[in-house]
């Protein structure tokens, strides 16, 4: 959905004008960050197990290293296929580790319904279709950036949720209200469960249209 809107123009813009000059003042490399974005991923899951707020948090910090990597390659000339496969690859680990977080903290509560195993794994089937529709699309020459759902967007919402989580629950605390309790967390995910799936087919369909023409 961000991707080649005048947001993500914006965006990568503030980026290379106060971020990047300062991550080459410090002689870092998009490996580095890279790496960096997998380590604070880290964090962010063992974060989402015992205070999702701080995974949250942790989660928007690592949506900003995955751009970061992209913005210092594209300044310093450092395009390499070597960085972009290490790239794609550790993506791939770091939205998985967040996922295991956000599991391990429904598994630790009392409610623990196959609800939460099911909503996790849909998500997980969704948002690898959606990446492996891409990667083929464009393994055939074709582009395929349609749909809402991308990694971008998945990471965004994770982090919101995990943020607003904590509040929604103080609510459910102090006022008595169960419905509001973890209501932020499972709202975002059945969301996700729902909308990676659809997203992943808006793009076959999408690529099997262009293929045919």
């Amino acid at each position: 959905m961000l991707k080649g809107t005048p947001i993500e123009a914006g965006y990568n813009d503030f980026l290379e004008r106060h971020i990047v000059p300062k991550l080459i003042d410090w002689k870092l490399t998009p490996n580095h960050v890279t790496y960096g974005g997998l380590l604070i991923s880290m964090l962010a899951g063992l974060s989402f197990v015992y205070v999702p707020l701080l995974g949250g948090v942790f989660t928007l910090l690592t949506g900003l290293l995955d751009t970061l990597d992209g913005s210092l390659a594209r300044a310093t000339g450092q395009n390499k296929k070597f960085g972009a496969f290490l790239d794609s690859v550790l993506d791939r680990y770091t939205e998985l580790i967040i996922y295991l977080g956000i599991w391990c903290y429904f598994y630790r509560s009392d409610a623990k319904t196959p609800l939460f195993s099911l909503l996790i794994l849909l998500i997980l089937f969704g948002s690898l279709m959606v990446s492996y529709t891409r990667a083929r699309a464009e393994g055939l020459g074709e582009r395929c950036l349609v749909g809402v759902f991308q990694r971008g967007e998945r990471v965004i919402l994770l982090g919101i949720a995990g943020i607003l989580n904590s509040f929604f629950n103080l609510f459910s605390a102090y006022s008595g209200a169960a419905w509001a309790q973890d209501s932020a967390l499972v709202g975002v995910l059945v969301i996700l469960a729902v909308g990676t799936n659809l997203t992943a087919m808006w793009r076959f369909l999408h690529v099997l249209n262009n293929l045919r023409k």
